[in-house]
Parts: structure tokens; C-alpha cells; sequence
């Protein structure tokens, strides 16, 4: 079976369109159909089901592809097996939300050209959904996500670590005398929240409202802002843990025991299922993992 088909059909399934697959092989959308056909009838049954203008694996498809993965990778890193990663070349697209961005980016981007000097990095910062949309269109390679677990039918987990979500205040705060709370006693407090869409956002207010309707006077994309905000004044926020750790053991900011409130959340590297992993791609992820292990455990 041709490479080139399997590679063809990788790309449709990240972008579940032909128009975005072809753009990105550098192919027309005639020539991405007709290797589709071309591969659909070497492997005997259809691999896409044509919903408009979105392509949907069939279960045919959804069984060839990890195989299809599997081999492009593996074909990949056998191409460049006798390459030294200071020659490898490339871009390579990465998604971040900004809690982590803020901790493991320098780290990580750092090693990883130290290693791979020719291959240019082009970084998205955004919230996990939307991270999430831009790798089920092909926009970029991987993410690095905090959110609730993600299935793994739907996408390719490279690592995952739990981590707790807190409510943070300044240390002079007068909560943060009192070594026990619930909910209830955070009703007169005003809250600096992330957007809606931060999953862990979405838990505190529900798990809130069961008591109290949060006032959050604004809501924000930068953990490292709300972060200055609520060590400066007197409102509360809710974040990763690992994001307040370092303020933590500098006296800079405290976490509340909040008795009645248990969110946890994953911190994630994540690629669309469909993605071929190069050499470079995994040489990210990993000096990323390594940068998000010391983070958690710091936290």
C-alpha cells in the first residue's frame, strides 16, 4: 500500500475536509478525492462518510487509522533515522493554554532547539476548546490542555497528570485565617474567573451555584494576570494549583480550604489521532513533558 494514501488520508481525517487536506498536502482537491477512491478500493470497503462539507470516518476508517499512524510514523522516523536532529528541519504548530504557557513554554521551546536548531515553532496561545477545535481542523500539530479527562477514541493522549483546581486569595485576606470553609462563606466575595470555557471555570460555578451565584467582576484568559490581581486586592480567583504553587512558597498568595469543593482537572499533551508523529513532533513533546512532570510536582 502507497504511503502517499495513507498520508492523504491522515490529513483528511485531522481536517475532516477536503479542501483544508489538500491545501495542507500542497495537493488539488481532485487529487486528495481520487487517492481516497484509490486507497478505499485497495482496502475494500468506504473510509469516509460526505456530510456537506465535512468528512466523517466511517468504522472501517476509524479502524485503519491507527494503523495508518502507525506506519506513516514509523516510515517518518526511518527516513530520517540516519539524521542527525540538528539537520531536521520543519515547522511545527503548538497549541498551549496560557496557565502553562506561563510555566514550562521557556523550558521546553529552550531544550527542544538546542536540539532540532533549524525546525521553527509557531505557538498558539488559547483555551482548551479552542485549542481543541484548531487540532480537529489540522490548524496545529499538538496541544498542551487543562481540562476534564479527554477520550481517548477521539483523540492521541501523549501524557496526562491530574492536578487540583484551588480558590486562591491574597495572604491578608481575612479568609484565609479560618483553616476550614465551604462554599456558603464565599458568598460576599468577589471572584476574578477564567472564561467560560476553562472547564475548571465551569465546575466552580456549578458546584457554587448549588449555594451561591459567584460574583466575578472579570473574567480573563491570563492565569498570571488574575494571579497579580488577587495578590494585590481583595478578591479571590480559581486556578490550577500548580499555577499558585511558586506564590505560595514565596508568601505572594494563599489557597483556601474550601472543605465542600473538589475539582480536579487534567493537564494534557494531546495530538488529533490522525497525526503523524515526526521526529520533531516527538522531540517536542517530550522536552514538554519533561517541563510540565517538574511543574506538577513542584505543585
Amino acid at each position: 500500500m502507497e504511503l502517499r494514501l495513507l498520508q492523504t488520508f491522515l490529513q483528511v481525517a485531522a481536517t475532516q475536509n477536503f479542501t483544508r487536506a489538500a491545501r495542507a498536502l500542497g495537493y488539488s482537491q481532485s487529487n486528495v478525492s481520487a487517492q481516497i477512491a484509490a486507497l478505499e478500493q485497495k482496502v475494500g470497503a468506504p473510509l469516509f462518510d460526505r456530510i456537506g462539507r465535512r468528512v466523517f470516518l466511517t468504522s472501517y476508517g476509524e479502524r485503519l487509522l491507527p494503523h495508518a499512524q502507525d506506519a506513516v510514523s514509523a516510515a517518518l522516523r526511518a527516513e530520517n533515522l540516519l539524521k542527525p536532529e540538528g539537520e531536521l528541519s520543519g515547522t511545527l504548530r503548538a497549541g498551549m493554554v496560557d496557565s502553562l504557557y506561563e510555566l514550562i513554554f521557556e523550558q521546553a521551546v529552550t531544550a527542544f532547539h538546542r536540539r532540532f536548531p533549524r525546525v521553527r515553532v509557531e505557538l498558539t496561545v488559547d483555551g482548551s476548546s479552542a485549542l481543541k477545535e484548531q487540532l480537529a481542523q489540522g490548524l496545529i500539530d499538538l496541544a498542551c490542555l487543562i481540562d476534564d479527562p479527554l477520550p481517548t477514541g477521539a483523540w492521541r493522549l501523549w501524557q496526562r497528570r491530574e492536578t487540583k483546581i484551588a480558590v486562591a486569595a491574597a495572604p491578608t485576606h481575612p479568609l484565609v485565617r479560618r483553616e476550614r470553609l465551604e462554599l456558603a462563606d464565599l458568598k460576599d466575595e468577589e471572584f476574578i474567573l477564567m472564561e467560560d470555557t476553562a472547564s475548571y471555570s465551569a465546575h466552580f460555578l456549578s458546584a457554587a451555584s448549588r449555594t451561591f451565584e459567584p460574583r466575578a467582576f472579570l473574567k480573563l484568559q491570563s492565569a498570571a494576570m488574575a494571579l497579580r490581581l488577587t495578590q494585590n486586592g481583595r478578591c479571590l480567583t480559581v486556578l490550577p494549583r500548580y499555577a499558585i504553587a511558586a506564590g505560595i512558597r514565596a508568601g505572594t498568595i494563599a489557597a483556601l480550604n474550601v472543605t465542600d469543593l473538589d475539582i480536579t482537572q487534567e493537564a494534557q499533551l494531546v495530538l488529533h489521532p490522525g497525526k503523524a508523529v515526526t521526529p520533531q513532533i516527538e522531540g517536542f513533546l517530550t522536552e514538554l513533558g519533561k517541563a510540565l512532570d517538574a511543574v506538577l510536582e513542584e505543585g
